[in-house]
């Protein structure tokens, strides 16, 4: 019973996060308030930070706030501030926030949004003096987004729900049960939702990792798919998994309070690192150690060096809009609205590149899985599209200069995966790895895209 109750709020939590993004399926960040006297609750502050917005336009942030005792002074908002620094100016630009529908508007005038883009952090006061700063650094770590300033227009071809591309062979298939080569299954009372492996990743070599939480374990099995050993988990909880290039894993608990957990190879833990705010939603692994993903374009470091957590402030102001690659190479993706998307990357030389895509009429923008740059300055994109009753996965190969080299549709992948990010991943040289759940088995589907 408490493990299902933990469940439930996790996913509770999680619910009313996304909530703050209607059109979307990308997570929010619930952040811990600084600055309030500890003796007092104070504020949560419920966030989506865009990561790229249209040029010469109006920006709209959106807010809401969440306290242990709302009817308390420590818990009363009275008013809200988002302090906006544009590209090139060194004074802060208030916009004050408007309470709507139970949460707050800041509406960033156009002239705050120069090409090159701005920075920002938000205030909120209370009633007993105290103010609470979104993210917890303020103006040491205001959150940088970049504008569609450069980057080409594009559309994406119309298409049919029912056109999705079977995959190119089934990689692994795990039936349920607890022997080698089997994933545990939690949450199959009427009141919950089934729960198996909560995440999955691609070693350097090719070799899938998955997380199979409820027998408290990674398996690694081989680049075709053959089983090769188990590594034990650090915790029995649902995470998030990178596989570095040097053979570490970073793993990561999902939601509030979460860990960060750095391992070896053969499961001996290296490093235990606190996750100072946010709601974790997913982990990767960076040149410089592994980084989190509190919100919307926000990652941060959780590693001062080997075995030792950053500080909370050192995270905070350390927090980056997406993490580089082992080459150095950088994807970022972002809603432009909820019927356009945009991406860009850097390519080999160091130059940045991307486009603005346009969904067909009726289509949404869904989940950002990856943007994956590539050796030719191109770049293969993972992303969710949906509407009232459909949901697909766009995987585009993108040339050097931002054209349509190729186009499918993927069928929906689990929604039994905890960490919802990584349920679609990349593979070298040229494959999408996708996880499917049935009431028998996990499957990972692989897909080679067309170049």
């Amino acid at each position: 019973m408490a493990a299902s109750r933990t469940r439930r709020r996790r996913a509770l939590t999680l619910g009313i996060v996304v909530g703050v993004v209607a059109g979307t399926a990308v997570g929010a960040a619930l952040l811990a308030p600084a600055g309030a006297p500890s003796s007092s609750p104070s504020p949560e502050v419920l966030h989506a930070a865009p990561a790229v917005v249209p040029v010469g336009a109006e920006v709209t942030l959106s807010a809401a706030t969440v306290c242990a005792a709302p009817g308390s002074d420590s818990c009363a908002v009275v008013g809200s501030v988002a302090h906006v620094l544009p590209e090139g100016s060194t004074e802060w630009a208030p916009v004050n926030g408007q309470a709507k529908g139970g949460g707050y508007l800041f509406r960033v005038p156009a002239a705050l949004v120069p090409d090159s883009g701005f920075e920002y952090w938000l205030e909120f006061r209370t009633r007993d003096g105290s103010s609470v700063a979104y993210p917890p650094g303020g103006e040491r770590s205001p959150i940088r987004v970049i504008t569609t300033a450069g980057l080409a227009e594009r559309s994406l071809p119309a298409f049919r729900w029912d056109e999705v591309r079977p995959p190119d062979g089934a990689l692994l298939r795990l039936p349920y049960g607890e022997g080698d080569g089997r994933v545990g299954r939690a949450g199959t009372a009427p009141d919950e939702l089934p729960q198996g492996p909560s995440s999955f990743d691609v070693g350097p070599d090719g070799s899938i990792y998955v997380v199979d939480w409820v027998n408290r374990r990674i398996q690694v099995f081989s680049p075709r798919g053959r089983f090769a050993r188990s590594i034990p988990l650090p915790a029995a909880r649902p995470m998030d998994l990178a596989v570095a290039q040097d053979g570490r894993l970073y793993l990561s608990t999902l939601g509030l309070d979460a860990t960060a957990y750095e391992v070896s190879g053969t499961g001996r833990v290296l490093g235990r690192y606190p996750v100072a705010y946010g709601v974790a939603a997913r982990v990767s692994s960076a040149p410089d150690g592994p980084r989190v993903m509190v919100g919307p374009s926000q990652w941060v470091p959780v590693r001062g060096a080997p075995g030792v957590p950053l500080p909370a402030e050192s995270q905070a102001a350390m927090q980056t809009s997406s993490v580089p690659l082992a080459d150095g190479s950088v994807g970022i993706a972002g809603d432009i609205g909820d019927r356009a998307f945009a991406v860009a990357w850097t390519r080999p030389d160091g130059s940045r590149v991307g486009a603005v895509f346009r969904l067909p009429p009726g289509v949404r923008v869904g989940t950002d899985y990856f943007v994956r740059p590539l050796a030719d300055g191109g770049a293969v994109v993972a992303r969710g599209l949906w509407d009232d009753t459909n949901f697909a996965v766009a995987v585009l190969r993108l040339d050097a200069r931002a054209d349509i080299v190729s186009f499918a549709r993927l069928p929906e992948p689990s929604i039994q995966q905890d960490a919802r990010f990584s349920t679609v991943r990349f593979r070298d040289p040229g494959e999408v790895l996708a996880v499917y759940a049935t009431d028998r088995a996990v499957t990972i589907e692989r897909y080679e895209v067309a170049s």
